[in-house]
């Protein structure tokens, strides 16, 4: 019986690693785009309709106001 030797790679090697940083960096930038997304739609409802669903003026203008990248 022979020995049999095995080259191990590791993450980075294999693009593992590379490939689940885009994939996080993806789910970032996509939260970022629905949050402007939605600020947006907050900020362009009328006052009835921010009634409707219990917001001030004031809280929707600061809601739609916050950058992007802030939760």
């Amino acid at each position: 019986m022979a020995l049999q030797l095995v080259r191990v790679t590791t993450a980075a090697e294999n693009g593992v690693g590379t490939r689940r940083a885009l994939a996080r960096l993806w789910r970032f930038g996509w939260c970022c785009f629905d949050r402007v997304v939605q600020r947006r739609a907050l900020a362009g409802l009328t006052d009835g309709e921010l009634r409707d669903i219990g917001v001030s003026r004031q809280d929707a203008r600061l809601e739609a106001a916050r950058p992007f990248w802030r939760a």
